[in-house]
């Protein structure tokens, strides 16, 4: 055979090849699936527990619940926010919201520190070292505050004054926010394990181990805890012994990336988590079995918020979605100034975002129109305790009152934004 027909032959085979890996890529990873009504319960509605009647609540672990369903309603609270009545400066990197209860707020400082600042003035109470630099939010328990750190150590505070009372060790960096569950925290670590430690003994209760590292923090409904795991599978796991009762693969075969750094959010009998293939999942809390999944343009890193019977939540491609909360379709998409890589929060009818460019979005959960922005933020994002707004920027945290509250017991009014340097 002359070399030019070789050369020719060669030629053609490989872009064959080329269109088959192609379409198999694109079978594996390019398609979305929608949804029923199976295992899906309309009445299980989010964030109805925490401020029926307005006033002021705890938002004292990740995500505000251990649904980890990112939604608070009947605060009353609408924006837009004025300017913030004082403005605390971390001097480093806030990678995760701040926890508040009762009249403080906890805030994580990446390059190892944990600070508690008063509520209202933004005064620093205490500001203590951590075992090592910090990825993950801090819970609250009683007098207590957790936080673990990225040399693997998972430590309590005394709230009190910021001394340390006890520590657990894992065999890897922890990134994963811990959960309270019936006295003691649970929590994912690099090492391939969840671990559940009792409040009281300060033993490890039990562990559970997946094929990857467990990064997002776990969401509880009932007695079963649910984690994203780096393999693609979000696990369902037994609150009370730790045994694994079924996990549900998202990553599809031929699919590229499908690791799942996000928190799932329980709601309406489902658990929903974004992956790093860029699509969302609505899985079945009781089955496992995949009920919906719908694309973005790139990584979904943020953890969704559920509220109204949709999904909310930030990609890498610079867009912010809602997908119904059923079935999966877009129920609009909004434009951002840059990608999204933290997670949602819906208060009342808005939902707020930050992006990587330093806005901060509050959008209309009906239609996505734009109700409020500012010019701080980037992955913490935006909490409320009813009466105050908290807004955590790349390295400093704002404090606003909130527009339809009443002059909160101590606050620090003034003509013009108080601001608190430390």
């Amino acid at each position: 055979m002359p070399s030019g027909v070789r050369i020719a032959s060669f030629a053609i085979g490989m872009l064959v090849l080329v269109v088959l890996i192609g379409g198999l890529i694109w079978y594996g990873a390019g398609r979305d699936r929608r949804g029923d009504s199976s295992e899906y319960v309309a009445s299980a509605v989010p964030g109805m527990s925490s401020a029926a009647n307005g006033g002021r609540f705890s938002w004292a672990t990740w995500g505000r619940s251990a649904a980890r369903d990112r939604s608070v309603h009947g605060t009353g609270i609408e924006p837009p926010f004025e300017s913030p009545e004082w403005t605390w400066d971390s001097k480093d990197h806030i990678p995760f919201s701040p926890a508040v209860k009762g009249d403080h707020v906890f805030v994580p400082v990446a390059e190892g520190r944990l600070a508690m600042l008063d509520r209202s003035t933004g005064d620093e109470v205490w500001d203590t070292r951590t075992a090592g630099p910090v990825s993950s939010a801090p819970l609250v328990v009683d007098d207590i505050v957790f936080i673990g750190t990225r040399e693997g150590v998972m430590q309590a505070f005394s709230v009190e004054d910021g001394t340390e009372s006890w520590r657990v060790t894992t065999k890897g960096p922890i990134e994963s926010s811990p959960l309270h569950v019936d006295g003691r925290i649970v929590f994912g670590s690099h090492d391939r394990r969840l671990y559940s430690v009792d409040i009281r003994t300060h033993r490890i209760v039990w562990t559970a181990t997946g094929d990857a590292e467990f990064k997002g923090a776990p969401a509880r409904s009932g007695n079963v805890i649910y984690a994203g795991n780096y393999d693609g599978n979000l696990y369902a796991v037994r609150a009370s012994d730790g045994v694994v009762l079924r996990k549900t693969q998202t990553r599809r075969e031929f699919a590229f990336g499908g690791s799942l750094f996000s928190t799932p959010a329980l709601a309406y009998g489902r658990a929903y988590v974004g992956s790093t293939d860029g699509r969302v999942y609505a899985i079945g809390a009781k089955s496992g079995e995949i009920k919906w999944v719908s694309s973005t343009g790139d990584w979904v890193y943020g953890s969704p918020a559920v509220a109204e019977q949709r999904v909310y939540v930030g990609s890498y491609d610079g867009s912010f979605y809602a997908f119904d909360a059923r079935t999966g379709d877009e129920a609009w998409k909004f434009e951002a100034d840059d990608r999204v890589a933290g997670s949602a929060t819906v208060i009342d009818d808005v939902v707020y975002f930050s992006t990587l460019g330093g806005t901060t979005y509050g959008l209309d959960i009906k239609t996505g129109r734009v109700r409020w922005s500012t010019d701080s933020g980037r992955t913490a994002g935006l909490v409320t305790d009813g009466e105050w707004v908290y807004l955590a920027g790349d390295s400093e945290l704002r404090g606003y009152v909130a527009t339809s509250a009443q002059q909160p017991t101590g606050a620090r009014r003034s003509a013009g934004a108080s601001v608190n340097e430390s």
